[in-house]
C-alpha cells in the first residue's frame, strides 16, 4: 500500500471507513475480537527492541545512533540536509562563563533532556548580560546559571550541556524559531506537531500531512489555533520525507526548524515523549501506518 492510497488523518476522520481493513477479523480468531493497530503498542515493541539491542555486545541501536550528534551530522551531510551547528559541546555549568566567551548568540541546552527543559536562546548585550528570546527579557549570567541549575535539579538531568547556533525565523524577528515535528514512517508522514515557545510556556498545533489542522487528543490543554503555519510547508515536508526514508528504523520523529536559511534539522527523536497520550483515532491511524508494508515489521 502506498501513501497515495492511505488517507490523510483529516480525511480518515471524515471517512473512517477508508481504513476498514484495520478492523478485519480472521477465521483463526474465531470467537475473539480482532485487535486493531495501535501506535502506543507498536512503539512499546520498538522501545523493547532498542533496549534489547543496547544490552547486546557490539550492537548499537538506532536510539543510540540518533543521540550521537556526530553520527547524525554525518548522515545529514550526506543527504545535503542542514543541521544546527554545535558551537561548544559537553561542558558543565561551572564553566559556562568561559564557554560563552566570544560568542554573541547561541542556544544553550542540556545534552540529555527532552522538550524545552533547560533550553535558553541567548543574544549577548554586554559581557554578563544576554537577551533571552524565550522569556523576552534580559538575564545576567548569574540569572542564567540560577535558572539552569534549577531546571537541572527539578528534572534530574546530568550536568552536561552544549551550545548550538542560534536560528532565527524567516520573518527576521528576534524570537525562537518554531519546531515542526514530523511523525514519519520510512518516508511517509503521519502527523506534524508545531511547537511555539512563548514567555508563558509552550503552545502547540497539529496538522496532517496535507497541513490541515487536526485534533489528536494530545496537548489539548495547550493547543493554539492562532499559530501560523510555516511559510514554506512543502520544503519542510520534503525534507522530513527525505530524512525519514534514509533512516534504518521503521519510525522516527524528525524535528525540523523553519529558519532564515530554510529547513534545518533539529533532532532525530526515535521515541517521542508520552507517545501513549494520543486519542484513540490518532493512535489507531499512526498504528496503521506501521503496517503499510511488511518492511515496517519489527524483528
Amino acid at each position: 500500500m502506498t501513501t497515495s492510497l492511505f488517507p490523510s488523518f483529516h480525511d480518515f476522520l471524515l471517512q473512517p471507513e477508508q481504513l476498514a481493513w484495520v478492523q478485519a477479523s480472521h477465521p483463526a480468531r474465531k470467537g475473539t475480537l480482532p485487535v486493531p493497530p495501535s501506535f502506543r503498542v507498536t512503539m512499546d515493541a520498538l522501545v523493547r527492541r532498542y533496549q534489547r539491542e543496547e544490552q547486546q555486545p557490539g550492537v548499537t541501536s538506532f536510539s543510540e545512533l540518533a543521540g550521537n550528534r556526530g553520527w547524525v551530522a554525518g548522515q545529514m551531510q550526506a543527504l545535503g540536509v542542514l543541521t544546527a551547528q554545535i558551537l561548544k559541546d559537553d561542558f558543565s555549568l561551572q564553566h559556562l562563563r568561559d564557554v560563552l566567551e566570544g560568542i554573541d548568540a547561541c542556544v544553550i541546552k542540556p545534552k540529555e533532556a527532552h522538550s524545552s527543559r533547560g533550553v535558553l536562546s541567548l543574544k549577548r548585550v554586554d559581557e554578563i548580560t544576554f537577551e533571552c528570546l524565550q522569556l523576552r527579557c534580559r538575564l545576567r549570567l548569574v540569572d542564567i546559571l540560577e535558572q539552569l541549575y534549577q531546571e537541572m535539579r527539578e528534572h534530574q538531568f546530568p550536568n552536561h550541556w552544549q551550545l548550538e547556533e542560534l536560528l532565527l525565523p524567516p520573518s527576521g524577528l528576534l524570537r525562537p524559531v518554531d519546531d515542526f515535528k514530523f511523525y514519519a514512517f520510512r518516508g511517509r508522514i503521519g502527523l506534524i506537531l508545531q511547537v511555539a515557545r512563548q514567555p508563558e510556556g509552550q503552545y502547540y498545533r497539529w496538522y496532517d500531512r496535507d497541513w490541515h489542522p487536526v485534533t489528536t487528543g494530545k496537548y489539548e490543554e495547550a493547543i493554539d489555533s492562532a499559530l501560523l503555519p510555516p511559510r514554506n510547508p512543502d520544503a519542510l515536508l520534503k525534507m522530513a520525507e527525505q530524512v525519514s526514508a534514509a533512516l534504518p528504523t521503521p519510525f522516527c520523529r524528525v524535528d525540523l526548524y523553519e529558519a532564515r536559511q530554510g529547513p534545518v534539522l533539529g533532532e532525530l527523536t526515535p521515541v517521542p515523549g508520552t507517545y501513549h497520550s494520543f486519542g484513540e483515532q490518532a493512535d489507531l491511524y499512526l498504528g496503521a501506518m506501521f503496517e503499510l508494508d511488511a518492511s515496517l515489521a519489527i524483528p
